[in-house]
């Protein structure tokens, strides 16, 4: 993709960090984050990030990424050596029971939605920042932000959830009517050893005492129990950007639907990928509100599907050509003609 290089915000800030801050909740409970700030001192917008996957738990990314491994990358959250020396703040909190966050841990629940509202709005009040808070994330992350943003924060301005699905009972647990056991009991089970197992037992022996599939299982059907687990589409109006794959595929659509463009996503079809031109940062830094059709047209600008470019930029290993013809080619097909159906919805809104 040919972007200018003036184009591009550029790293001029140095980075401090500050560990283990405990943020209070309205039950007073205390959640514990980590904070990564410029060194300079002002008032700078935030990313809040909030999950069960441990703020000190370090993630390596496979050599092909875009971004290069750091000691401060951790499991699909944003990474603070990209976005604090350009002028933000990176909050990353464990959500309680999990991590050193004390309490009782029930990942994805109602708990923890109003645990990242009441973050958010910690970090707004804080005197480093700007009171303008962003969200971003992939998977787990996306889908607190889908959750989060239906209790509309006041200080929440903008938000990328990235592959993350937003009826937990039919697009997660409940496919077709069916329990998805095997990947459900594999990430329980997972998330289980990383807490309960080697180093974290010093810190937080009782982490992640939840049941979880329990109660997935006792829910079979789709009752009142999950609607405080998924998003409540027509509540969330707060300007975002939505990427994804196979997890929003039924998402995205009817989302879409519902909003008929009074807030909006748009899936992403596109070959190319630039991970470093992100829409929040406008959207942060922006005075004025932008109206809805406007911000459909600066997401879809400034935004590329990464995964889609690093497919193609993969084809050249014939394993992996057999792979994206044989997949990923026709999916995007699909993807696109669903996002043909949005745009097409978003037009019924009438212009900005």
């Amino acid at each position: 993709m040919g972007v200018k290089a003036g184009q591009l915000s550029q790293p001029h800030l140095a980075m401090t960090i500050e560990k283990d801050i405990r943020i209070p909740m309205r039950d007073g409970a205390t959640l514990v984050a980590d904070i990564f700030r410029p060194a300079e001192a002002g008032q700078y917008p935030a990313i809040v990030n909030i999950s069960c996957y441990q703020k000190d738990k370090v993630w390596v990314p496979p050599a092909d990424l875009e971004e290069e491994a750091n000691p401060y990358m951790t499991w699909e959250t944003v990474n603070p050596l990209w976005w604090v020396p350009r002028g933000y703040v990176c909050v990353r909190i464990d959500t309680r029971g999990s991590g050193k966050s004390p309490g009782l841990s029930d990942p994805g629940g109602w708990q923890e939605t109003l645990d990242f509202y009441d973050a958010i709005e910690w970090a707004a009040k804080q005197t480093w920042c700007s009171g303008n808070i962003g969200a971003a994330g992939i998977s787990y992350h996306a889908t607190q932000q889908w959750r989060v943003a239906g209790l509309q924060p006041p200080a929440l301005k903008a938000m990328i959830p990235w592959e993350g699905y937003g009826d937990t009972y039919r697009d997660a647990v409940y496919h077709g009517g069916i329990f998805q056991l095997y990947y459900l009991a594999t990430w329980y089970a997972t998330q289980m050893a990383h807490h309960l197992l080697g180093d974290p037992q010093e810190y937080n022996p009782d982490a992640f005492h939840n049941e979880r599939l329990y109660n997935y299982m006792r829910h079979s059907l789709d009752t009142g129990w999950w609607d405080d687990r998924s998003a409540q589409w027509d509540k969330i109006t707060v300007p975002l950007m939505s990427a994804g794959n196979w997890q929003l595929e039924r998402a995205q659509p009817a989302f879409a639907r519902q909003h008929r463009g009074l807030c909006a996503c748009r899936v992403q079809t596109q070959e190319t990928a630039h991970p470093y031109r992100h829409p929040l940062s406008r959207l942060l830094y922006r005075r004025r509100p932008l109206g809805p059709a406007a911000v459909v047209r600066l997401l879809a600008k400034g935004h590329r599907d990464r995964h889609h470019g690093r497919a193609a930029r993969q084809a050249d290993d014939p394993h992996r050509r057999r792979h994206h013809e044989g997949l990923q080619v026709p999916l995007r097909k699909r993807m696109a003609a669903r996002a043909h159906a949005v745009d097409e919805v978003l037009l019924e809104g009438g212009p900005d």
